[in-house]
């Protein structure tokens, strides 16, 4: 396992030597409006968004006019609202995400599409019991525009794709749980700004 990754590590090393490709480091914030599936099983209720931030780095891979491969690692703070009675409470479960963004341009405009996969680790939660379990797979795609002068701005959305235990989680012990209307999932609409710094 470590030699393939030293070797992949090479090869995209390479590829970007010979591609000339033009790298740009990065940070970014933004607003983050979230929920969970089916909130509302756990405890009753009703379940509503809740909203916070998201913030992080993030480093630009340009190959083409039309390709830039953009990774970024955010701090994102997610959950929901949930309503019993007179009382609420906000859900928070909060994650380190790894982005690998796909940045896709259109007829060569500062105008783009996104597509990533999205790997989530718990960093931590509140107001819900027991623990989720430490991570979480998701897709996210969106919209996005670059400006000249290193300004971007993004809107996107975030599905979760595992259960917040894992219960559609194939673990091989025999059970898994793949009907939609019992997991607890991710849902994240995100808007955030951006610069790029160009040396």
């Amino acid at each position: 396992m470590k030699k393939f990754a030293l070797t992949a590590l090479a090869m995209f090393s390479l590829l970007i030597i010979n591609a000339q490709v033009k790298i740009k480091p990065g940070i970014k914030i933004g607003l983050n409006n979230s929920t969970i599936t089916n909130l509302e099983r756990l405890s009753g209720g009703n379940k509503s968004s809740s909203t916070s931030f998201h913030a992080g780095t993030s480093v630009s891979f340009k190959f083409t006019d039309t390709y830039t491969l953009h990774p970024e690692i955010l701090y994102s703070e997610q959950g929901g609202k949930l309503a019993i009675g007179a009382n609420s409470s906000k859900i928070k479960v909060n994650y380190l995400s790894l982005v690998i963004n796909n940045k896709f341009y259109i007829a060569k405009s500062k105008f783009n599409l996104q597509v990533a996969p999205v790997l989530d680790f718990l960093v931590n939660h509140k107001n819900i019991t027991p623990k989720p379990d430490g991570f979480d797979f998701a897709i996210m795609g969106g919209i996005g525009y670059d400006f000249p002068f290193g300004m971007t701005v993004d809107l996107r959305y975030k599905q979760g794709l595992a259960d917040l235990y894992g219960r559609n989680v194939d673990t091989g012990n025999g059970f898994q749980d793949t009907n939609v209307e019992n997991l607890l999932l991710n849902q994240v609409f995100q808007l955030s700004i951006g610069y790029q710094f160009d040396f």
